[in-house]
């Protein structure tokens, strides 16, 4: 049995693991059995030992499905009212950058066409 240390390249953790080999029949080489043992603490260098369990914590499921309450008739309104004043000014912006595109769009085409003259009369 060795310790193995692996450090996350994302998030710079060092991730302590106890291997083991064990022989492969099918591949006749030694493949390790690796056991997670926890963490490094980046200050004092301890070791942070894992819960021992797997998957995820009973309670984290709950809270990430948690129902959201009911909001009042008068504040739905509102908000639908802000969200669709929202849209309106999404859309105006919109179709000014697609007009705005359409113009660049054409005088991108002019500058090609100047630029494929110019090329014409050099190549003589």
């Amino acid at each position: 049995m060795t310790i193995v240390k692996h450090v996350d390249k994302k998030s710079g953790r060092t991730y302590v693991y106890e291997s083991t080999p064990h022989y492969d029949p099918v591949s006749k080489q030694q493949r390790p059995k690796r056991k997670y043992l926890g963490y490094l603490d980046p200050q004092t260098g301890e070791l942070i030992p894992s819960a021992g369990k797997r998957g995820r914590r009973p309670g984290v499921k709950n809270v990430a499905r948690s129902v959201p309450t009911p909001e009042p008739e008068t504040e739905l309104k509102d908000r639908i009212a802000d969200l669709s004043a929202q849209i309106k000014e999404k859309e105006q912006r919109l179709s000014a950058l697609l007009r705005e595109n359409e113009l660049l769009k054409l005088k991108l085409k002019a500058v090609a066409d100047q630029l494929r003259v110019a090329m014409k009369a050099l190549s003589f």
